[in-house]
């Protein structure tokens, strides 16, 4: 666990527990680094991460279905049997308001990752948590179409936000057997990674 979710922990270990009501769907998209221990590391030590994500928000708590790839980073473009790993699977979110416009957050998640070049026919489930924080507000809708219009009142507004996350995933992947493959591999993934999010409320 690396010091950065240790003080996002800490800071709302500290926090009211009472949050303004936000429900509403939304779609969110980061990106960044990861870095991989145990026994992937000896295929690959470090990615660039990619995650999509579909959420559904009622008061505090969030849950979102999400997608996401940790591209070998040891790679060359013509290395086409360098592993990588994908992901899928369902996030328990808990925010916690800092002020209007700014908020932390924990989350916890389960997943299936499958991996694939020369460790394809591994995949195995995941655990993970992490922390985050976020600033939001209303945006006009149209900022989507020509950035500028972001700055001004017209239209229908979005609720849209930047964040940063630090997060630690597990998995134990297991070989399905074919082509001889056998055993197990586990797989510890540290990341901190950029988005945004746009939707109805969050």
């Amino acid at each position: 666990m690396t010091r950065r979710l240790l003080l996002l922990l800490a800071l709302t270990a500290v926090l009211p527990g009472a949050t303004a009501r936000a429900d509403g769907f939304y779609f969110t998209e980061q990106v960044g680094g990861a870095k991989i221990t145990d026994q992937l590391a000896s295929y690959v030590s470090s990615a660039v991460q990619a995650r999509f994500a579909i959420g559904m928000r009622r008061g505090a708590w969030s849950v979102e279905g999400f997608t996401a790839i940790d591209i070998n980073n040891d790679a060359s473009y013509e290395d086409l049997s360098a592993p990588s790993l994908a992901t899928y699977g369902l996030a328990l979110k808990r925010s916690f308001p800092l002020a209007r416009h700014l908020d932390l957050y924990l989350r916890g998640n389960a997943s299936e990752g499958i991996a694939d070049g020369r460790l394809e026919g591994y995949a195995g489930r995941g655990l993970g948590f992490g922390a985050g924080i976020a600033l939001k507000g209303k945006v006009p809708a149209l900022g989507f179409l020509w950035f500028p219009l972001f700055f001004t009142g017209w239209g229908p507004k979005v609720t849209a936000s930047v964040f940063i996350d630090d997060g630690y995933d597990f998995y134990r992947l297991h070989h399905d057997g074919s082509g001889g493959g056998r055993g197990t591999i586990d797989a510890q993934i540290t990341h901190l990674s950029g988005g945004f999010s746009v939707g109805t409320d969050f």
